[in-house]
Formats: structure tokens, C-alpha cells, sequence
């Protein structure tokens, strides 16, 4: 037992309706998180004797790894993560979020069919093959408290087999935060934002759900040591993300789409702000979204980040 440690619980968001539309298609989300996982596993031992004579590097490299994730444990569309670093676990957490939605983000970002981004063509000497690409977004929760590793039986292929689980409290308290969110976001609770570190805590804000914070896992999406010149990678999140919300608009899901909006948008905004530059990030963001022809949004995408 540890009593100590922190437990995200992430959720395929749409996963359902996905299934219901095109359960091949709808799969194709777990190998993109797979494949994510498994590039950063082979980073570790690639990074770990090639980045030590230069502390920046290995930082940054550091962020993008998963090295403090002691237990990854998926099944159906969910994930159980734990750890025992509470700053580093929460920044290379939020990168490997980033990373699963840029998996495929850039199909959305000028998509062959506009009223169905996820829509990908193949065009072959015999056919053109279509397929759905659907985002790899998670909504979750998580917790600091007591968690419980257990190896249970189980059967696979009529035959008994091992299987690792997880209980105690802040399994079941990170499961209960997923559902009081919408769109793609990731909570947690006040007693581990009072243990993180500064630098953690510019890619976090405070929520309207009581006692809630938020991880800003779009904020990951700019290496800062670059300045503010990377402001202008911010047409790689947002116009993805815009596209998905336009698709989908009409459906009674919509709202999901629009938070995940906001949470570019601030999300943006807060890592910025941490580096000085709010005042021009807020500008910059202001003329893009009126750009794209949002005007009657601009108030609402805003309004977190005043």
C-alpha cells in the first residue's frame, strides 16, 4: 500500500459514439496512444546517455519521456496511470495527451471533407479507401492519496492469467473527477496543486468546480526557451480543434468540442503569461480567432484568460 501517490484516471472522450459510428475506425485511437507510448519508452534509453552534459536539453527531454509512470494500465477506453513524482509526472502527462491529439491533429487541420474532419481519403491505382481518423483526446481526473497495486486472476483465452489492478481511495476520487468536466480536460485536486512546484503549477488553473484545479496540457505544445516566437505554432492547436467543433456543432456532444477550444485558448495564454508575454499572446490569439470568423466567440474563448 502507498498512501502517497498520484493516480490519473483518463477516459477516450467520444470513445462510445465512435464505436457506435465505426468500431475498426474507433480502435484505431488505442494504437495511436500506443504507438505514443512505445516511441517515448524508446526515448528513455536513447536520451538517458545522450543528454546528461546539458542541463537545458535534458529538461526538455525529460518532459516529453514517461519515465515516472510506474503503472500504465489500460482497459476499454480507460486508463489508469500512477506515479510517485507529482511535478515531473504531471508535465510529461500532459505531453503524452498532447502528443495522442497531434497524432493525427494535422488531418484536421485542412481536412478533405470540412463537415466530417476526422473523414481521411487514400486514393490508390484501384480504389480510394476512406477511413475515419478519429482525435485521440482523454478526459480525466487526478488525484494524491492511497493506492493499492494488486495481482488478480483472470482468464484469457480459457486460460487463468495474471492480471494487475489498482484500488483505494484516489483510484476511486480520480475516477469521480472525470465526470465533472467537459470536453478533453484533465482535473485534479487542491492537495496536489499545493505540492507542485511553480514552473508545474504555470501550466495549471483554478476551476469552477470547487476545490478543482485543471491541467493545461495544451500549454505543453510550446518549448519556451524559444521565445515568443512560439506564439505562431498556435494555428496547429487551434484550427484542428476548431474544425472538430464546427463538424460538430449541431450535436448534442457539441459543447465538448468547444471546451477543448477554450482550454487552447487558455491554455495558451497561461504558459505565456508565465514567460511574460500575456499581453501579446492575448492579442495575437484575439486577432487569430477573428480571423478565422469567430467574432461572436471571442468573448467566450476569452473570458478565462482576462
Amino acid at each position: 500500500m502507498n498512501e502517497n501517490q498520484v493516480v490519473a484516471f483518463l477516459d477516450l472522450l467520444a470513445f462510445s459514439n465512435h464505436v457506435r459510428e465505426n468500431t475498426k475506425d474507433a480502435l484505431m485511437t488505442f494504437n495511436n496512444y500506443q504507438a505514443i507510448l512505445g516511441v517515448k519508452k524508446i526515448d528513455e534509453q536513447i536520451f538517458s546517455s545522450s543528454i546528461k552534459n546539458n542541463p537545458i536539453i535534458e529538461k526538455l527531454a525529460k518532459q516529453n519521456l514517461v519515465s515516472t509512470f510506474n503503472y500504465f494500465l489500460p482497459f476499454s477506453d480507460s486508463i489508469f496511470i500512477t506515479s510517485n513524482n507529482p511535478n515531473l509526472f504531471l508535465k510529461q502527462l500532459g505531453s503524452f495527451i498532447l502528443n495522442c491529439f497531434t497524432f493525427t491533429s494535422y488531418h484536421y487541420y485542412n481536412p478533405d471533407d470540412p463537415s466530417n474532419p476526422t473523414i481521411v481519403k487514400f486514393n490508390t491505382k484501384k480504389e480510394t479507401i476512406i477511413e475515419n481518423f478519429y482525435p485521440t483526446l482523454f478526459r480525466g481526473g487526478i488525484t494524491l492519496g492511497e493506492v493499492i497495486p494488486i495481482e488478480l486472476q483472470g482468464i484469457v483465452n480459457n486460460k487463468l492469467t495474471n492480471v494487475t489492478n489498482l484500488a483505494g481511495k484516489a483510484v476511486v476520487r480520480a475516477v469521480e473527477l472525470e465526470n465533472k468536466i467537459k470536453g478533453p480536460r484533465i482535473l485534479f485536486e487542491k492537495d496536489l496543486f499545493d505540492i507542485l512546484d511553480q514552473e508545474t503549477k504555470s501550466y495549471t488553473i483554478e476551476t469552477d468546480v470547487k476545490g478543482c484545479y485543471e491541467l493545461l496540457w495544451t500549454g505543453f505544445h510550446y518549448t519556451m526557451i524559444n521565445g515568443y516566437s512560439e506564439i505562431n505554432k498556435f494555428d496547429e492547436l487551434f484550427i484542428p480543434a476548431m474544425n472538430l467543433w464546427k463538424a460538430n456543432n449541431h450535436l448534442r456532444f457539441s459543447e465538448h468540442y468547444f471546451k477543448f477550444l477554450e482550454l487552447v485558448v487558455f491554455g495558451t495564454i497561461k504558459i505565456f503569461d508565465a514567460f511574460g508575454h500575456k499581453e501579446k499572446a492575448f492579442r495575437h490569439i484575439e486577432n487569430f480567432i477573428i480571423s478565422q470568423g469567430l467574432e461572436d466567440k471571442l468573448e467566450s474563448l476569452l473570458k478565462s484568460s482576462k
